[in-house]
């Protein structure tokens, strides 16, 4: 005979609560069960009592603790046996447990703050403050000595590769002077990574200024505004590319910047391949133009 855990009670009264459930419903909570097996036991003259308490299964993994909720309240029941004294049974069907997922995981991390707020806020005291400073002495202790520990096994390491170096040099010089060489080289290579990665992608785009007509723009119109500061003619940086036009004195070569400037509007803005091409000769006659000065 199976009987269901359920917390569903019956809609009307009735006489016998305890045979109702034990004869004819045969489903009920913990109280039901609990309250069956203490009467059972006494009809075999058993001493038994029924206990009124909680029982949790939930363990919080991020505090170490298990979770007692108001829900986990529970009955179960104790038998006297005179060789043992009181023998706790729990007649009340188990359910399964999982591990939590979801939103059951999320409020594991709420109740662990919970914890931690009621613990080191609401009831923090002198005996909390020696804990803490404890822990806080104990960690910094082992954190020196873990320090001193690795600093030791570094210099021992670079102490020794020191020692070997050394024979290595007195033994093949040679050689030793060739790996210096390429480990110098090979650190100022890595060194200026960023710079060789520019320049190659400007070499790119001065090839092939249509495959990124608007970076091909800017390249090239930093390019003719350095050259212009170093001849004298500087460029505000508070100016547009059109004012800088107009307050350049020289006729010729105001006209030449502003076709230089026209195409580089139209590629950097406009996206647009053809004048991204034209840009290389018009700087070169904005060049031809600074020299005729």
């Amino acid at each position: 005979m199976r009987y269901g855990y359920t917390l569903q009670l019956p809609s009307a009264p009735v006489a016998d609560p305890l045979a109702n459930f034990l004869f004819e419903r045969k489903q009920g909570h913990c109280e039901y069960f609990a309250a069956s097996m203490a009467v059972m036991l006494r009809t075999l003259h058993i001493p038994s009592r029924v206990v009124n308490g909680f029982r949790s299964d939930e363990f919080n993994d991020v505090t170490g603790n298990y979770v007692v909720r108001a829900k986990n309240a529970h009955s179960w029941v104790e038998a006297y046996f005179p060789a043992y004294g009181w023998i706790t049974f729990d007649p009340t069907p188990g359910g399964a447990i999982g591990s939590p997922q979801g939103w059951g995981r999320a409020m594991l991390y709420l109740d662990a703050a919970a914890s931690f707020w009621r613990e080191w806020v609401i009831s923090y005291d002198s005996s909390h403050q020696s804990v803490l400073g404890q822990s806080v002495l104990n960690g910094t202790r082992s954190s020196l000595e873990r320090a001193r520990m690795w600093a030791q096994a570094r210099y021992a390491r670079l102490l020794n590769w020191a020692r070997k170096s050394q024979r290595g040099v007195a033994h093949s010089p040679g050689r030793w002077l060739g790996g210096s060489l390429a480990v110098v080289l090979l650190w100022l290579l890595l060194a200026n990574v960023a710079r060789i990665v520019r320049m190659i992608r400007r070499r790119r785009l001065q090839a092939r200024p249509e495959r990124s007509p608007d970076q091909a723009a800017a390249m090239w119109y930093e390019r003719m505004a350095r050259y212009l500061a170093r001849r004298g003619v500087q460029k505000a940086t508070t100016q547009t590319a059109q004012e800088f036009v107009r307050v350049i004195e020289d006729e010729q070569l105001r006209m030449r910047v502003r076709q230089f400037t026209d195409a580089y509007e139209s590629a950097r803005f406009g996206n647009s391949p053809d004048d991204a091409r034209r840009l290389p000769g018009l700087y070169e006659e904005v060049e031809l133009a600074t020299k005729k000065q």
